[in-house]
């Protein structure tokens, strides 16, 4: 009984993790574990900059995501996940790319995520709390989930395809142009207003 504890304990101590490998030509290849069983699959938010290619759990089962919307689903059989995938940029060498994350459609309590940079130049990862250690160029943080994206930064480099249409860019323009309508709504009605009392 104590030698069947003894892996068990090991696979608990691991804990839930997401390690990313920034390749030198920038790509990035993730590995993720995660401890309880997943029932309900995994998602993704798309990226314009980067493509999901060759999700395989540890076994080199291949899975497929689905969906024509930003958020895709790849389905899985419900058990603890062990898998890895590649992110790789629509176009080489970007300046700026957001790296869509898999994660898992069931709760966590939290997750540890490790960026390591192998020669690609990366200077920063506009993530909150992700620490950098030197001179080992990895970022490390504790996160209560796993985030949609890692939104990496180089020095040079091309302008990815469609890098103004990410969800946080459109969500912008969207606010302004409701702010825009608000107050061309509010002058009209101020200017109505204004012709009715007199």
């Amino acid at each position: 009984m104590r030698f069947l504890l003894i892996p068990l304990l090991a696979v608990y101590a691991r804990g839930d993790s997401v390690t990313v490998e920034i390749t030198a030509n920038r790509q990035a290849i993730v590995h993720e574990h995660f401890t309880e069983s997943a029932s309900g699959g995994l998602i993704f938010l798309a990226s314009p900059c980067a493509r999901i290619d060759n999700i395989q759990d540890a076994g080199g089962r291949i899975f497929l995501p689905t969906g024509n919307g930003p958020w895709r689903v790849v389905s899985i059989p419900p058990a603890p996940l062990d898998f890895s995938y590649q992110a790789v940029p629509v176009a080489a060498f970007p300046r700026n790319c957001a790296v869509p994350m898999l994660m898992p459609r069931h709760p966590i309590s939290s997750v540890s995520i490790t960026v390591t940079d192998h020669g690609s130049g990366l200077q920063n990862i506009s993530v909150p709390h992700l620490v950098e250690e030197f001179p080992s160029r990895t970022w490390t943080a504790q996160f209560p989930a796993v985030p949609s994206q890692l939104r990496l930064e180089w020095d040079s480099g091309n302008i990815p395809p469609g890098g103004s249409r990410d969800p946080e860019g459109l969500f912008e323009w969207n606010f302004r142009s409701l702010v825009g309508i608000l107050i061309t709504w509010i002058a009209a009605y101020l200017f109505w207003a204004r012709r009715q009392a007199a």
